[in-house]
């Protein structure tokens, strides 16, 4: 469980070097360089938190931004504070209740070598704590660099390692722990389906807008699986406007000669399908894993769609995270994992809630374990480039 603040708020994400051998331009001014380095905090509880006055601290930068009076954190949602929004950037597009903050702060607040991040609550007296790339743990309240922390402040937890960062990736907090090979993510994204799909059935391939709870779909383990909740999300040309990660990720089905196969399959970015064969066997010692969309680019069957100007994302949650036949390729179901719940309004998160009574929301704990071993970042890369290189079949097809 992560370290907490006012009963649920952690450190999600971090972003220390945002250029180097790679880059990531967090305002999208054109240039990665340390002012686009940011801090997420998550709400990991069931209800909304008041974080106003919540502190953010740096040795020998002492206190570089407060969360401003009236800030609310909404269940599953992040707060994002970037450390200064250059001329020409600005704050990222986030999404549903996330909340994106500009620290204004001149100075570089992250050591790229290694640092502490401390998050304190004037209220409570309390403040929690963070390290990565092997830094030694700071005593902010009788240590020296700290000037004007309380002395009288208790930690929250133990403190958490975030371990390494690479340049322009983020630290991320996962369901194993941390991820550093990543894209950042600063804001959630969403983990669906786009409307148009056609998913296998007992009744046959049907359009995914004409599915209904109960409905019976395939799946790769356990025959046909009723659904047991659907939830649509619609994206306007405004949203796309706002921000250009919600549009889907296209995988082409040259590779496929099944009737189902000769639409492309469109999905979002963190959306998961299914790689198997000799090279994901060589490389993971797994006979198939599940790659998010997103790390599929590198393959010239696979690019970011710009011809839709409005459509619908769709989850479809079963009673198990399982492998679905979607326009003829193995993908996944919804596994309500930290993006996924995220991702949700709080009326979807209530309404799964009743749905499973034993299971928590929290972006921290799964709602089911994944029916595959999931790879991401630059592992995922590679077996895609490998894929590419010896003209392999990228996709499982059903």
């Amino acid at each position: 469980m992560p370290d907490t603040l006012l009963g649920g708020i952690a450190i999600n994400e971090i972003l220390a070097d945002p250029n180097g051998a790679n880059n990531f331009d967090t305002d999208g001014n054109g240039v990665a360089r340390g002012a686009d380095e940011y801090v997420e905090l998550i709400n990991t509880s069931g209800s909304a938190i008041d974080i106003s006055g919540l502190e953010l601290w740096d040795r020998g930068r002492d206190n570089w931004f407060t969360f401003p009076p009236g800030t609310t954190l909404e269940p599953g949602a992040v707060a994002v504070v970037v450390r200064n929004v250059q001329n020409g950037g600005s704050l990222p597009s986030v999404s549903g209740d996330n909340l994106a903050f500009d620290a204004n702060f001149g100075s570089g607040v992250f050591n790229n070598g290694g640092d502490n991040i401390v998050v304190y609550d004037p209220t409570n007296d309390e403040y929690i704590q963070a390290t990565y790339n092997g830094d030694a743990v700071d005593d902010p309240v009788n240590g020296p660099g700290y000037d004007g922390f309380s002395s009288t402040a208790t930690q929250s937890g133990s403190g958490e390692d975030f371990g390494n960062d690479q340049d322009g990736f983020s630290i991320q907090r996962s369901s194993g722990g941390f991820t550093n090979d990543a894209t950042p993510t600063p804001g959630a994204e969403n983990v669906c389906f786009a409307s148009g799909t056609l998913i296998k059935t007992l009744k046959g391939f049907v359009p995914i807008e004409k599915l209904r709870t109960g409905d019976m779909v395939a799946t790769a383990d356990d025959g046909f699986c009723p659904i047991r909740w659907i939830f649509s999300r619609k994206v306007s040309i405004g949203d796309l406007f706002a921000n250009p990660g919600l549009r889907p990720i296209k995988i082409e089905t040259a590779f496929c000669d099944k009737s189902t196969c000769q639409k492309p399959l469109y999905v979002s970015r963190q959306h998961r399908l299914l790689i198997g064969g000799q090279i994901a066997r060589r490389m993971f010692d797994e006979d198939e894993v599940l790659v998010p969309a997103k790390d599929l680019l590198a393959h010239n069957l696979v690019s970011v769609d710009t011809s839709m100007r409005s459509f619908r994302y769709f989850h479809i949650l079963l009673e198990k995270h399982q492998v679905l036949n979607a326009n003829g390729i193995a993908a996944e179901s919804l596994l309500l994992g930290p993006e996924a719940i995220r991702a949700m309004t709080d009326d979807a998160l209530s309404e799964l809630a009743v749905l499973f009574p034993s299971k928590s929301m929290a972006p921290s704990s799964p709602l089911f374990d994944p029916s595959r071993f999931i790879v991401q970042g630059n592992r995922a890369r590679s077996l895609v480039r490998r894929h590419k290189k010896n003209k392999r079949d990228l996709v499982v097809v059903m």
